[in-house]
């Protein structure tokens, strides 16, 4: 009985059998719309692990230009669009600095009020006038 085997033959990998790791790719998309709120930082509420952090706001430097109905000027749309990265199991929400969202947050365990989001949702539709 052999303690260490020896090889049969010597084995040299070639291309076909070495194995390509490829990066794993991240995948955005995105959640939701919401009215922010001048003045007003993003903060994110973990309950899992009872943490709470500012959100990091980015601001597009694009700017889309889209011809109007004489499709002679373009007025430009979408200029300083804000984006953020979150984590969609977090609870959003807006206040003014760290010291007043951990506040809301004391509240809102408390009972004091009921839902933590205060983000206004988006209307599709755009204001109607009547």
């Amino acid at each position: 009985m052999e303690i260490i085997p020896t090889p049969t033959s010597p084995h040299k990998g070639g291309k076909s059998e070495q194995e390509l790791v490829e990066n794993e790719k991240q995948e955005y998309k995105l959640i939701g719309r919401y009215l922010r709120t001048r003045g007003l930082m993003l903060f994110a509420y973990n309950s899992g692990r009872n943490e709470l952090q500012e959100v990091n706001i980015k601001t597009s430097n694009s700017i889309t230009l889209v011809p109007d109905d004489t499709k002679q000027i373009l007025v430009p749309k979408d200029t300083g669009v804000e984006e953020a990265v979150i984590n969609s199991s977090d609870i959003h929400f807006e206040a003014l600095n760290h010291k007043t969202a951990a506040r809301r947050l004391a509240k809102f365990k408390s009972g004091k009020i009921k839902e933590l989001c205060n983000l206004g949702e988006v209307n599709p539709h755009g204001i109607k006038f009547y």
